[in-house]
């Protein structure tokens, strides 16, 4: 799990509503840090998939030489020829391989010979592609038990314009709420979106991941967290005393 100490939100604090709410700038900064850290445990959740997946993994691959001198540089640069593509999705599916593709990016060139229009936009990006046992899940990861309701609607049509893209292969699309306990107990509104619902557990199991490997894993900082809180909240409360 994300450390708050570590959290550094941009912008002005006296700006934010965090400010608004409390009128002391500490608080405010305690707030929008755990806030933020809320969210980047989001991003936390998918390094630990990677890091727990028992199948091959295969994503974009970076690295800081460049490729002009050979030398180390703090730029970052792709390494040609290991993005992968729908092409690569297939061919592993055709080899009979259990893999997992995060973070998947397939371009509106790929999806326009699908018969799929993306109009505006450039790509479609996908929370993760795993295949296990010759058939593709197509998943959107929620580290909560919800999720916004407001962006439900973009994730419907983007699993019905992949929906024409995996057309005659065995193929499943899910929206895993990583924390929820129980499928039924899901607070989400969209009916299209219920559909698609499936807990961490339920998931993990579908493809054999460690589940409470993963949750075991994400609580080693919550000690860290706590103490940290504790001790902002003390020196909160020592200026608010001194103060008033």
């Amino acid at each position: 799990m994300a450390l708050i100490q570590n959290s550094s939100p941009k912008g002005n604090i006296k700006n934010s509503g965090y400010y608004r709410l409390t009128g002391n700038n500490r608080m405010a900064r305690l707030y929008r840090a755990g806030q933020s850290t809320v969210i980047t445990n989001g991003t936390e959740l998918e390094h630990h998939l990677e890091k727990f997946s028992p199948y091959t993994i295969y994503k974009t691959e970076w690295t800081h030489i460049s490729p002009k001198t050979g030398n180390v540089v703090k730029t970052r640069y792709k390494v040609p020829n290991t993005t992968p593509t729908l092409s690569d999705i297939f061919q592993k599916l055709d080899n009979n391989e259990n893999c997992f593709f995060p973070k998947i990016k397939i371009s509106r060139e790929e999806l326009k010979s699908y018969g799929v229009d993306l109009k505006s936009k450039k790509h479609i990006e996908l929370d993760g592609v795993w295949i296990y046992n010759g058939t593709i899940y197509i998943t959107e990861m929620k580290d909560g038990s919800d999720f916004d309701t407001k962006k439900s609607d973009g994730e419907i049509e983007m699993f019905k314009k992949m929906k024409k893209v995996f057309n005659g292969y065995d193929h499943k699309m899910f929206i895993v709420l990583w924390n929820l306990d129980d499928v039924n107990n899901n607070s989400v509104k969209s009916l299209e979106a219920k559909k698609y619902l499936i807990t961490g557990q339920e998931f993990s199991e579908l493809i054999g991941l460690d589940f409470e490997g993963i949750n075991q894993e994400r609580t080693k900082d919550q000690k860290d967290n706590m103490e940290y809180l504790i001790s902002e909240m003390k020196e909160i409360i020592k200026e608010y005393e001194t103060n008033n």
